[in-house]
């Protein structure tokens, strides 16, 4: 039975080299200078029609991707680098270049504080994915 995840389809799209080095350039000019996004997304514009790619679903991703980076920045929480990370695959950045990326690295004691928090229940007995080693669904971005 096929598919019909936008998820699916998306990450397993094919794009050029070419397209996969200007999104690295925009993202890396973008974080040193986050007012030159705007004219990023208009070359972005052309990239994604010489592709035939749905610009809306690459900008969407972008913003999200700018978004997560922002929360990032203001705690380097741990679990919020490893969406960060899997976001950066929607916008066509694999894993061993976004780790070259200019970010700062995640704070290990945000997990210890994350997990203090999130273990927090009245009852004993209560069942959560911390019982079981984790967030709901953490196994998807390595957790």
């Amino acid at each position: 039975m096929p598919t019909k995840s936008t998820i699916a389809a998306h990450t397993g799209q094919r794009v050029s080299g070419a397209m996969k080095r200007f999104m690295i350039s925009l993202l890396t000019d973008a974080m040193a200078h986050p007012e030159n996004l705007e004219s990023g997304k208009k070359h972005l514009k052309a990239y994604c029609e010489s592709e035939r790619l749905n610009y809306r679903t690459v900008e969407r991703d972008l913003d999200l991707f700018f978004g997560l980076l922002a929360d990032y920045r203001n705690n380097n929480s741990v679990v919020l680098y490893h969406f960060l990370r899997l976001q950066a695959q929607f916008c066509y950045v694999d894993k061993a270049t976004f780790d070259t990326l200019p970010l700062a690295a995640p704070n290990p004691d945000s997990l210890c504080e994350e997990h203090a928090l999130s273990s927090y229940h009245t009852g004993a007995d209560l069942l959560s994915s911390d019982n079981v080693g984790g967030m709901v669904g953490g196994h998807l971005i390595g957790l």
